[in-house]
């Protein structure tokens, strides 16, 4: 007989959440980023947000989230709601959502 073991985790961990005024990052990727501030780039090429942690300027984060509804109005992001596959580059220090992605 195989067994397969359950590995309990949190769905939201890998995923970076969309709202009509935040972004909100999940916790592990909070952990990595290892910041208390950030920088938000978008790449329109890709149609992907990059999610920097700096130690200086960028934006306060606050319970794991971003006020962004300045970033969505600048660069045209009107309407993106839900979840959203990421993935954290480690030599960067950033995490980079994909928005063609959502979950």
């Amino acid at each position: 007989m195989a067994f397969e073991l359950y590995v309990p985790r949190k769905s939201g961990d890998n995923l970076v959440a969309i709202t009509k005024h935040h972004i909100r990052i999940g916790n592990r990727l909070m952990d990595m980023l290892d910041a208390d501030h950030v920088q938000v780039a978008y790449d329109k090429a890709t149609n992907k947000l990059r999610i920097q942690g700096v130690n200086e300027g960028g934006m306060k984060i606050g319970k794991n989230k971003v006020g962004a509804k300045g970033i969505f109005n600048y660069f045209g992001l009107e309407g993106l709601k839900g979840s959203f596959a990421s993935e954290f580059n480690e030599k960067e220090k950033a995490v980079y959502v994909d928005l063609n992605s959502r979950k």
